[in-house]
């Protein structure tokens, strides 16, 4: 054999050289085949190419392909193996060391060595596979386009080491000598200066502060600080690691000071307070006196943004958390924080306020919630600063001005001690401008006198509390609160229980002269200071007095909570000569019952439950709420995709919960009165778990409904209070819809025993009391078809003074209604006017833009001179009272009063808001109305004002196109025609409705590219066809994916029959990568989880019977099973997010083969994009940004088939609520062969459009703003056979069809959001949608026959 190899080399040189080149062709070709019988191993293919041919005689044969070598291609290059594969053929492949890809293949050889390759490294390299990099080398060799590189510290690291040492990963020095630092060694470290990599001579600065310029060595005033110049990314994740690894502090710390008010353990503590203020101290010179240059900000992200190191953030919060808890009473070191703490809030607040920019969105996300937990905290320590007669504190003022202008409360706990300081004049706060000129309040002691100043315009007004001089006071902390309601004022003083003394309670009022009633701020100028005020404010005369001496703690601002440590800065303020004074938080009769404030934002974490108690057959919780909010959630439970949650929905509670069932959640919701806990009164509620199959709910020890479910023990260890982060609400779409809970908690208690949820480790944002105030509702929004009632003793006709802000859209509506018999007082919006009516007589407004989305200000009076009306204290309007107008006689008989409608009055009600409104009774002080203590309530909701001022864009095209009268004429005499005619006209046709091109909202969406988000209904996915036939022998696909969800399909692939196939999915966190090889199973999982909402890339490799999964690049893990040449084929499709229903579950666990929930990007094979989807079913865009609970149809098109339970026959109702991003496009469709029913949207107006199989008939309401305006817009539409009436946020229509004695209730599929036609009449809806409701059954779009398209069940875009 060997002779004849030498033979045919002769003669292949001999021809060669007569130049005769098909006679070398020929005798080779001869020998090729003789020779290569003989081998073992058949040579590859790519040796006997068809284009040999045609190839001159002077080419060299091994040139043919690239990776094989030797005179007849016998062999393979370094770094290329020989690979057999299907029909005996072999080919060259790259060696997988650690990828099979030119790029990341680092081997100089490889052979076979069994099932898997043996790798020989190039240098830097080091592994089995050369998947990390060898000592003094840094980089990511398993991250495509990666490699290793050498490590440069400079010369800067141990000497005695044989390799440079850095991080293998990114590559920082970890061990700098000569005093050096830096990434690479390459500066002096702070405290030391001078050449760091030419001379390495650094030196210690010789200076008395130990800080120098780190080049010349010349001494630095203060502090100096070299900040890292880190990624943004980086520094953020440092940021995170910090603040994880403080809370072990904190949780060992806070347990240990609570309710500490004197003794030795007092003193201890204190000593800790001193060393807290002095690393704040610490931290402030090193971080918040840099400043940032443009080398800076080219190494911050897009926004500029250059986040402050966590260990001050940290500082920060463990800071306030302490104090938060119990007052600090003895020397504590307070002095340096008048500039660390407004400086940081500052910082915080130009942080908070960037728009999150690509790959930092997670992190600053969790940065902003770190700044608003910092400042909730901040807001809510409840602790006493001491005022020594020379200091004062600027405090953030209430972070809504406008509500301060028509009201304004203040209410502190402040003491005195007559005994040690004779009571003297002196200031005790000021709110007002810095100058001392424009309107104020302020709270003083004069003459021994509490005494409540202000001004409105005019002159200024005192009422002094002479009842209780302030030198009887008891020097003990006394509860002054100041309030302000339009012109009138208060001062309360209430004097807690003494040994021998009940409670004392002192009141007096005044009012202002005329009627200017708003307190005119300007923001860029209003203080609000404590005790009194630095040498650079001017106070206005009233108030030109001494500084407080005593102790004074802030309680609230118009009901919220306000604290002195939230404020700007500090004055003076020493606690080494004045500590605080401790106070008895019981010593009220209001706060003698422990109870905790939820503000809708904070909530309570118990971690590890089961340390008071544990899981048994009977597991019990109970709480105690006090609420008036609508919506709330109770306590809340989550463990992976595991939940238990118990919550207020509309008032009446909901439970909610899934361990992992096979059927999904189980919803425990009823409309029992019982279950109607929004009362403001405490209600006890339990829920038991019993024998781990049933569960109990109690509402004040009286059962009230059960629920079974398949046995599952309580999979959970912690539990959330009153609400949860961010985070855990968006890890499920069942929580996504979850808000906090505004009211109060008497007592948490799990298996009977208690927790004091102020002792929680975990517990943010709460805090202790239950002040009456929480539960008064001052704001009410009206529906158009709402109104508030009740009775007093009041006589408007005669004697009269009221005041309300308003704010609507809405041009006409009643706002004030009184009426006996035929005679009639109202308050109403007419056209955009404000009128007075009193028994015929009216009195309007000067300006008539009153609906423009604003806050405005109504006071109306009537006296036995005149009938007056005032709008914003400027638009002053009065008529004399007639002579004839009849006076009424003062009776004792309450009488009846609406407000925002009435069930009598002819005219229209109000659509909008009212707040703080009132009222002169004649029985009793001028006070805000509390509307949560009507008896007539209709439609109203009490909780916040969905009104909002209109973009400015929309306004001004509004006006334009209703400026032109025969524009309108020509609109009008096409507005009797269906829309859905004249829409099919060119796009610049005129029409009845705004010609509004575009929404405000974009109907494209920021998003991430290549990157699709599949949603948490059960068989959301896509489907790819187009695929090589090479995926039968090996394949090498990869993907980026991010999920909170534990399990789910990723990737699915396999034949008819499903025998040969391949699998990637999630089970509890953790990846798997499967596929069959014959009878057998290659199975890797990952031993990580990667549900953690994070984007994580994925590598996942088959090569014939060897399967290799690498994720982030940094973990490779293989499998392989015997036998090979095994025949393994599949066929179209490759589905991507999960499988239609009953598909896969032949292979893959049963919770894993549903579709998986969350993004998955950049699907790659063989390195090439995988892009022809050829289906889409329930995939969108994956959106950049903050979500919200809903459902959202993507501008690609996309449809909801309902299942057949919902009906649509001759008779039904139907409410939903839609945020659109394009102006025409379909909401609801039903057809049959021979009618229709269709809701759309069409140029921002709704239209109902109906065909009964006789004729066609439509009603639509055109909103003046559209609905494209960017708001949630509540849609419903009543049809009683030929008539259907159309409501859109409360404008009504209606239209009265042909009487069709033919129509039937047949069932017909209900298609949402679009048509399957593609007519132009059935333009696909885009935009969100939820809460849709048919005949009062909410539709549930994960149970729907058919999610089509794009389309995103349980998530929408929220901006």
């Amino acid at each position: 054999m060997l002779v004849f190899y030498f033979l045919s080399c002769y003669i292949f040189v001999c021809f060669f050289g007569a130049g005769g080149d098909y006679i070398y062709i020929y005798i080779y070709i001869y020998i090729f085949k003789f020779y290569s019988s003989k081998l073992k191993h058949k040579l590859p293919v790519a040796a006997v190419p068809q284009t040999v041919w045609q190839l001159p005689a002077t080419f060299a044969f091994a040139k043919i392909h690239q990776s094989n070598m030797g005179d007849f291609c016998e062999m393979c290059e370094d770094g290329y193996i020989l690979t057999p594969g299907l029909g005996g053929r072999h080919t060259c492949q790259p060696c997988a060391c650690p990828l099979p890809i030119p790029s990341n293949n680092f081997a100089v050889h490889c052979d076979k060595g069994g099932a898997t390759p043996r790798c020989k490294c190039q240098e830097g390299y080091s592994g089995n596979y050369c998947e990390r990099c060898a000592p003094g080398y840094y980089g990511s060799p398993m991250t495509t386009g990666s490699s290793c590189k050498r490590c440069d510290c400079n010369g800067n690291t141990d000497p005695n080491l044989i390799f440079n040492e850095c991080h293998n990963v990114t590559g920082h020095c970890q061990h700098c000598w000569g005093n050096t630092a830096g990434a690479n060694c390459e500066r002096c470290t702070p405290g030391f200066y001078g050449d760091a990599i030419s001379a390495k001579d650094c030196r210690e600065c010789d200076c008395e502060s130990g800080f120098c310029d780190m080049h010349t060595g010349g001494c630095l005033l203060g502090f100096s600080f070299f900040f890292l110049t880190l990624a943004c990314d980086q520094c953020i994740w440092h940021l995170i690691k910090d603040m994880e690894h403080s809370n072990k502090t904190l949780d060992q710390l806070k347990v240990g000071v609570l309710n500490i008010t004197t003794g030795a353990a007092a003193n201890d503590r204190v000593k800790y307070y001193n060393y807290t203020a002095h690393q704040l101290q610490v931290h402030a010179h090193l971080y918040l006196n840099h400043t940032v240059s443009p080398r800076d900000l080219r190494k911050s992200d897009a926004n500029g943004i250059r986040l402050l190191h966590s260990t001050f953030y940290q500082s920060l919060l463990f800071f306030f958390i302490h104090l938060s808890f119990r007052p600090p009473v003895g020397s504590m070191r307070m002095e340096n924080l008048n500039l660390l703490v407004p400086t940081l809030l500052d910082k915080l607040k130009v942080v908070e306020d960037k728009k999150p920019v690509n790959n930092v969105t997670t992190n600053i996300m969790r940065i902003r919630e770190l700044i608003a937990q910092a400042r909730s905290v901040a807001k809510k320590v409840q602790v006493s600063m001491k005022f020594n007669g020379q200091s004062s504190v600027e405090v953030h003022p209430h972070s809504n001005l406008e509500e301060l202008k028509t009201m304004t409360s203040i209410s502190l706990f402040m003491r005195v001690d007559p005994d040690k300081d004779p009571i003297e004049d002196r200031i005790i706060l000021y709110l007002g401008d810095r100058n001392g000129v424009k309107d104020y309040m302020g709270l003083a002691t004069k003459n021994d006198i509490l005494v409540f100043v202000y001004k409105l315009g005019g002159e200024d007004i005192e009422i002094p509390l002479s009842s209780k001089p302030v030198s009887q006071w008891p020097a003990v902390f006394n509860y002054v609160k100041i309030e302000r309601l339009g012109r009138h004022g208060k001062v309360f003083l209430t004097v807690p229980s003494q040994s021998s003394t009940d409670e004392q309670k002192f009141i007096q009022k005044g009012e202002a002269p005329g009627t200017e009633s708003l307190f005119d701020i300007d923001p860029q100028d209003l203080v609000f200071f404590v005790g009194g005020v630095p040498p650079d404010v001017k106070l206005p005369p009233p108030l030109i007095l001494a500084p407080f001496v005593g102790c004074i703690e802030l309680s609230s601002m118009n009901n919220d909570v306000i604290s002195l440590y939230n404020f700007k800065q500090t004055h003076k303020i020493n606690v080494t000569t004045s500590p605080p004074c401790p106070r008895y938080k019981l010593a009220f009769s209001q706060s003698r019952i422990a109870s905790y404030l939820f503000d809708g934002k904070g909530y309570a974490l118990i971690s590890n439950i089961e340390r008071r108690g544990t899981f048994n057959a009977v597991t019990r919780f109970d709480i105690s709420v006090r609420t008036i909010a609508s919506d709330g959630v109770l306590f809340l439970m989550v463990n992976e995709d595991k939940f238990f949650l118990l919550e207020l929905k509309n008032g009446i509670l909901r439970l909610m919960y899934d361990f992992g069932f096979s059927n999904g959640p189980k919803l425990l919701e009823n409309n029992l009165a019982k279950l109607q806990i929004n009362d403001a009164k405490y209600h006890e509620v339990s829920v038991i778990y019993h024998q781990s199959k049933k569960v109990i709910l109690l509402v004040d020890k009286s059962h009230v409904k059960s629920m079974e479910n398949p046995k599952t023990t309580l999979p959970f260890a912690d539990i959330y209070i009153g609400g949860a982060p961010s985070s855990i609400l968006k890890s499920r779409p069942e929580l996504s819809s979850v808000v906090g809970l505004k009211g109060c908690v008497k007592g948490f208690q799990f298996q009977r025993k208690d927790f004091n949820l102020l002792e929680e480790p975990g517990t943010i944002g709460i805090s202790s009391g239950c002040p009456e105030e929480s539960f008064m509702s001052r704001k009410a929004y009206f529906s158009g078809k709402s109104y508030l009632g009740s009775t007093a003793k009041i006589s408007p006709f005669d004697n009269f003074e009221g005041g309300l802000n308003f704010r609507t859209l809405q041009p006409s509506g009643l706002l004030f209604y009184h009426n006996e018999g035929s005679d009639e007082f109202s308050i109403s919006l007419e056209n955009g006017a404000v009128v007075l009516n009193n028994r015929g007589v009216k009195v309007k407004s000067h300006k008539k833009q009153y609906n423009d989305g604003s806050s405005h200000f109504l006071l109306a009076s009537v006296n036995n001179q005149k009938y007056s009306l005032l709008v914003d204290d400027e638009d002053k309007q009065f008529k004399k009272r007639p002579t004839s107008a009849a006076g009424s006689s003062y009776d004792s008989e309450e009488k009846t009063f609406y407000y925002g409608g009435s069930p009598s009055s002819t005219s229209k009600n109000f659509t909008g808001c009212i707040s703080y409104a009132y009222i002169n009774r004649l029985d009793r002080d001028i006070e805000p109305e509390d509307f949560k203590r009507y008896p007539e309530k209709v439609q109203i909701s009490l909780e916040g004002c969905p009104v909002q001022r209109p973009p400015a864009a929309l306004l001004l095209r509004h006006r334009a196109n209703t400026s032109g009268t025969k524009q309108s004429q020509k609109v009008k005499d096409k507005s009797s025609l269906p829309p859905v005619l004249t829409e099919l006209g060119s796009d610049d046709q005129e029409s009845a409705e705004p010609n509004i091109k575009s929404c405000f909202l974009s109907s494209s969406p920021k998003s991430i590219h290549h990157a699709f988000r599949f949603s948490s209904i059960a068989n959301s996915r896509q489907h790819y066809t187009d695929f090589p036939d090479s995926l039968s022998q090996r394949s090498h696909f990869s993907l980026s994916m991010k999920t909170h969800s534990s399990f789910g399909l990723i990737f699915y692939v396999s034949d008819a029959q499903e025998d040969n196939f391949m699998a990637l999915f999630l089970a509890h966190g953790k990846l798997v990568y499967t596929f069959s090889v014959g009878d057998q199973k290659v199975k890797i999982k990952s031993e990580d989880k990667y549900n953690d909402g994070a984007w994580h890339s994925v590598i996942f490799i088959r090569d014939g019977n060897v399967g290799r999964l690498i994720v982030d690049g940094l973990t490779m893990l293989e499998d392989s099973v015997q036998g090979n040449n095994v025949s393994w084929h599949i066929s179209s499709p490759l589905y991507v997010g999960g499988v239609p229903a009953g598909r896969a579950q032949k292979n893959i666990q049963r919770n894993s083969a549903y579709s998986f929930t969350g993004c998955i990007k950049n699907l790659q094979l063989d390195r090439k994009q995988l892009s022809s989807v050829a289906d889409t079913f329930g995939v969108t865009p994956c959106f950049d940004g903050v979500s919200e609970g809903g459902t959202y149809f993507s501008e690609e098109g996309g449809y909801i088939v309902l299942d057949d339970s919902f009906n649509l026959g001759p008779r039904f109702e139907l409410v939903m609520e839609v945020r659109p991003r394009v102006a025409s496009g379909v909401l609801l469709h039903v057809h049959s062969a021979d009618d229709y029913f269709t809701v759309y949207i069409h140029q921002g107006a709704v239209v109902v459009l109906v065909n009964d199989g006789t004729r066609e008939f439509f009603t639509k309401v055109s909103p003046k703003q559209g609905v494209c305006s960017g708001s949630w817009h509540k849609i419903t539409v009543i049809r009683d056979a030929n008539v259907v009436q159309l409501d859109v946020d409360s404008e009504i229509n209606h239209v009265v069809g042909p009487l069709s004695p033919s129509s039937t209730d047949s069932r017909k599929p209900v298609f949402i959001g679009g048509t399957p036609e593609s007519a132009a009449t059935r333009k696909a809806f885009v935009g969100c949608m939820r809460n849709l409701t048919i005949n009062n059954s909410q539709v549930n779009f994960s149970k729907a026959v058919l999610v089509s398209g794009a389309v995103s069940v349980g998530t929408c875009p929220a901006t």
